[in-house]
């Protein structure tokens, strides 16, 4: 169970710390847009694998405490639900982000508009994730 645990974390670690790191990397101005894209497009790997170790350590999570999971009118029930549903939201956004990485590629477009897109959503990405990560705690830790 430790084990399982300390994937979770580590794949969560790789999807925020990732976000941030890119986030901040396409916001220096020194970078060239191509090069800034270029990062965007290996997090976005690394991103999915990373969100693969996640699902199937979190149901791994989940069905070691399935039994004792409270129902959705209990508060952390309520909390687990928001947190399931801001998971759920969040994927779908991200495979956007990730399509639109790859067009951007497609299309060789290191311009200053795609960087700015890459800033806009790789911040939107990391403070999301921040939101989860918290929510997680409070389940976790009351």
């Amino acid at each position: 169970m430790l084990a399982i645990r300390t994937i979770h974390l580590l794949a969560m670690a790789v999807v925020l710390g990732g976000a941030v790191a890119t986030w901040q990397f396409c916001r220096r101005s020194e970078v060239s847009a191509a090069t800034a894209l270029a990062v965007a497009a290996g997090y976005e790997r690394a991103f999915w694998a990373a969100v693969g170790l996640l699902v199937v350590t979190g149901v791994g999570n989940l069905g070691s405490i399935a039994p004792h999971v409270p129902i959705a009118e209990t508060e952390w029930g309520t909390v687990f639900v928001l947190k399931l549903l801001a998971l759920v939201g969040f994927l779908a956004v991200s495979q956007v982000r990730t399509l639109a990485v790859h067009r951007l590629r497609l299309a060789d477009s290191g311009s200053e508009g795609g960087r700015r897109m890459l800033r806009v959503s790789y911040g939107a990405t990391a403070v999301w994730l921040a939101a989860i990560v918290v929510t997680a705690g409070v389940l976790a830790h009351g």
